[in-house]
This record gives structure tokens, C-alpha cells and sequence, in this order.
């Protein structure tokens, strides 16, 4: 990733698909990132000022900040369904996780703390054994697909959230293939140690999480192991 006078070049081999759903997006009134040109592997856009959701904020702003995501997230999953022309349902998503098995393109050595030590194989277990409960359950909505801390940015003043980006995965989907991610992102004490679970739970709250879908949330960060 290159940024040089107010553009942002990012290569990527999503990158015609990136740039399609930023540019949806953003037609849909979004604060996604405005492509300017894109390449075969390749993306440029018009840099956004602000500060990521995974940058260190002061503790007097963060619940502030899990509170702009909660808001954006709502926005996001009210847009017109009918209207995404990207799909990311688990008739699409189930399959491509068993060819990226199949190719050898899960990384073992990132899974979340408590699959470290599974095997593909069984990833692909747990993946069939709860896959029809979950298609069953399944209502799609507009969802980014890839909805962590990093790929939200925010003002620092206001704590309003001015640019979505690396969108490669949005489209129709189960909300919760956003709510397991971005929780995850925000308990990570890893990798986000400022928030935690009680921001997490707080996000979930705000966007409605009902815990008899504690299920879904496990579901959709198992499918995230496999991209």
C-alpha cells in the first residue's frame, strides 16, 4: 500500500471487485472510499483523513468510537437489499471456503485462539456439521464481509465514521457474518487490547444482538478462517 498526494494505492488481486463495492457503496451513500482508477491488480483512491478503529484512542473516546461503528453498521445493513449486486450468501461463501481448502490457502497459523491447532480437515468438519442450521437461519442483508476495526476510519474530532474500505467481500449475507467479526476484532486482546469484550458486547447490544444467535456469531468466524 502506497499513499502519495491525497490518493491511496493498494495492490491486490480483488482489486476490480474492491473497487466495484467501494463504488456501490458510496452510490448508496456510504462513506466508502471514492475509487479513482483501478488496475488488474491495483487500486487507487482519493485518501481519507482520519484514524483507523484499531489506532490508539484515549479512554474517554472509545466507547464513542465502538458507538460510530454500531451506527455505521446499522446503515449498512439497512441499505436495499434487493438492490446489492454482489453475493455473498453461504450458497456462494461455503463452497469458495472448500476450495480455498482444497488449494491450501487457509492459514493455519492464523486461526482465532481457540481453532489454533485444527486441522483443515477439521475446519471442513465443523463447517458441514453446522452448515444446513445455518443456511436455514440464513437472512441476507448488505454487509461489508470483512468488518474489523482496521477497515473503518474516523474522525478524530467528531468520532464519525468518514471511510469504509477493503470491501472485497461485501455483498448479501447474514448480518452476523458482520457482528461475528467486527466482536471478534473488538474483544481481541491481541490485536486490540484498548477495547475488549465489554466493547464487544457493547457493539452487540447496539446493533441488537439477540443471544440466541450466539451460534451465528461462532459460524461465521469459523467461515472467516477459510479467506
Amino acid at each position: 500500500m502506497f499513499r502519495d498526494g491525497g490518493t491511496f494505492r493498494k495492490v491486490t488481486a480483488d482489486a476490480a471487485r474492491e473497487a466495484a463495492t467501494l463504488t456501490w457503496l458510496r452510490e448508496e451513500g456510504l462513506p466508502a472510499a471514492e475509487v479513482l482508477d483501478v488496475g488488474p491488480d491495483w487500486l487507487l483512491t482519493r485518501e481519507i483523513i482520519g484514524r483507523t478503529g484499531a489506532d490508539p484512542w484515549p479512554p474517554h473516546q472509545q466507547l464513542r468510537v465502538v458507538d460510530a461503528i454500531a451506527e455505521v453498521t446499522g446503515r449498512l445493513h439497512a441499505l436495499p437489499v434487493g438492490r446489492c449486486p454482489f453475493d455473498r450468501t453461504l450458497a456462494q461463501t461455503v463452497p469458495q471456503a472448500r476450495a480455498a481448502a482444497e488449494a491450501g490457502l487457509v492459514d493455519l497459523d492464523d486461526l482465532d485462539v481457540q481453532r489454533r491447532g485444527s486441522s483443515v480437515g477439521d475446519l471442513l468438519e465443523e463447517l458441514t456439521r453446522l452448515r444446513p442450521d445455518m443456511q436455514a437461519r440464513e437472512i441476507p442483508v448488505v454487509t461489508h464481509g470483512d468488518w474489523c476495526l482496521p477497515n473503518v476510519l474516523l474522525d478524530p474530532d467528531s468520532i464519525e465514521v468518514v471511510g469504509l474500505v477493503d470491501s472485497a467481500r461485501a455483498g448479501r449475507a447474514d448480518r452476523y457474518a458482520d457482528l461475528a467479526l467486527m466482536s471478534r476484532s473488538l474483544s481481541s486482546g491481541e490485536l486490540n487490547p484498548q477495547f475488549g469484550s465489554s466493547a464487544a458486547d457493547h457493539f452487540l447490544t447496539r446493533c441488537h444482538h439477540d443471544p440466541a444467535d450466539n451460534d451465528k456469531i461462532e459460524f461465521y468466524r469459523l467461515l472467516d478462517e477459510f479467506f
